[in-house]
């Protein structure tokens, strides 16, 4: 009877301490997406998105979900389906949201859960390859505290970032030997950009070298996605854009040029260098992500903006699950060749590098999330939803780039010099100094648009609060 009493006691022990790291990656999953939607919601209330690019996938979707056409304004493809900037179906996953709430923090929300549950299957990949919840955890942790992931959540919707739940998947299905799964995973994968038909030629490499058995698969995979990149570059987006496909790679001046352009400037190489340490340089030791992550930055590199060099925006979600995927085969290969002392010192230092990178270097941003400075700022935006509310719905706006937000589901243009092309019922503005520079996009004076709209007889002032004015198109 004591030595059941001792089984049952010693069972019961071991369940704990087997439900403990499941439990610990469950509460940090739920912790980073509650920080991400309570970040950019608030960053939303606090009228520091805009039509770029929030408005692009939001105006997008809500079409879609009403049954409409989704055309999109833009600097160079105004009044055009969205598919002639860029080819991302996968988003409209996302419509059925928008019957159930006209809210446009929904996708903010959405985004936010689905790079979270990123996070769970980077676990489940984790524990599945080294057999250690404690080990995936580490991995989780330097996925979720790396700068590259956190910047693109910051960096309000865009359809890399929510792409994040699905090539996680795609990795798992791979390492589950789950054949049907996978091919849905990388199809919508794809889906979400035409550019990552490069990604899916990564990951037909690291299919063909990781797993025998599926070399097969990955030949298919490498022609579906070569057949995908051509079919979106030179088919699809042109059709839309009358011809016009605009973020193409530099390839001019020759070899010597183009190399040149992939170290130049040196932050180019400074990226590389961050993003590596984040995961404490385990990438290295997986041949078989390398191709997936040299394409990404051959891609990157050799466009003209440098918004796409370094570690903000969104672009580096696009490899995060494939620095995390490396990070847990190098770990792995520690497993197998080192002792365990070893396995856990490395697994240490990678969790104090990532967290010392995320905190004192990098000051990352999911940091506004505990930060109650932060949430009190939005308080001060009551002067421009006072204003806004003066502007009646099912009415045609003109406003600058943030202050598209409240008339997204509306007839909304984003506000320029040629504002009377748009013929719009109502012209809104705020002229405060010290906006975010994104606010004037398309604006190069906006004090002097100002007294253009001041002297136009077409248009009368309904609303002037300080530097907030709303004009009126008279009948």
């Amino acid at each position: 009877m004591k030595e059941l009493k001792k089984t049952k006691k010693t069972t019961s022990n071991n369940f704990k301490l087997d439900i403990l790291p499941h439990l610990i990656v469950i509460i940090i999953c739920v912790s980073f997406s509650l920080a991400a939607a309570l970040i950019n919601v608030h960053r939303f209330w606090q009228y520091d998105l805009g039509y770029y690019d929030f408005g692009f996938f939001d105006k997008a979707i809500w079409s879609v979900s009403r049954f409409q056409l989704p055309i999109t304004d833009h600097f160079v493809f105004s009044g055009k389906i969205i598919f002639a900037d860029h080819l991302n179906p996968s988003i409209f996953i996302l419509t059925p949201l928008f019957w159930l709430t006209s809210r446009s923090e929904v996708l903010l929300i959405a985004q936010s859960i689905l790079v979270g549950l990123s996070g769970y299957v980077i676990f489940l990949i984790g524990r599945k390859i080294l057999n250690s919840k404690w080990l995936s955890l580490v991995i989780l942790l330097s996925y979720f505290l790396f700068i590259g992931l956190q910047n693109a959540v910051y960096s309000d919707f865009h359809e890399l970032t929510v792409m994040t739940f699905f090539l996680a998947m795609t990795y798992w299905c791979i390492v589950s030997d789950r054949q049907k799964l996978f091919f849905l995973f990388f199809i919508i994968t794809l889906g979400f950009k035409e550019s990552l038909f490069l990604l899916g030629i990564g990951l037909s490499f690291f299919i063909y070298l990781y797993k025998r058995e599926w070399r097969r698969i990955a030949i298919i995979c490498f022609f579906v996605s070569m057949f995908w990149g051509f079919l979106a570059i030179k088919v699809i987006i042109p059709y839309f854009s009358q011809g016009i496909y605009n973020s193409s790679p530099n390839l001019e001046g020759g070899l010597v040029n183009v190399f040149t352009r992939l170290v130049f400037p040196a932050i180019k190489i400074k990226t590389i260098f961050w993003t590596l340490l984040s995961f404490l340089f385990l990438p290295l030791l997986t041949p078989s992500t390398w191709p997936t992550l040299i394409l990404n930055y051959i891609h990157r590199f050799l466009m003209d903006g440098a918004t796409r060099w370094d570690l903000g925006l969104h672009y580096n979600a696009e490899i995060a699950p494939t620095l995390a995927v490396a990070s847990i085969s190098g770990l792995h290969l520690f497993q197998k060749k080192f002792a365990k002392k070893i396995t856990i010192i490395i697994s240490i230092t990678l969790v104090l590098i990532s967290f010392f990178l995320y905190r004192f270097v990098f000051h990352g941003p999911l940091g506004l999330a505990y930060n109650p400075a932060f949430y009190s700022h939005t308080k001060n935006f009551a002067f421009i939803d006072t204003m806004v509310k003066v502007v009646p719905k099912n009415t045609r706006v003109l406003a600058q780039n943030n202050l598209t937000l409240p008339f997204l589901h509306n007839d909304v243009w984003i506000l320029r010099e040629n504002y009377k092309k748009y013929n719009a019922d109502y012209i809104v503005l705020d002229v405060r100094n010290g906006q975010n520079p994104s606010n004037y996009l398309g604006i190069s004076d906006l004090n002097k648009l100002l007294n253009t709209i001041k002297n136009d007889f077409n248009y009368v002032i309904i609303y002037h609060e300080g530097d907030q004015y709303v004009f009126k198109r008279k009948k």
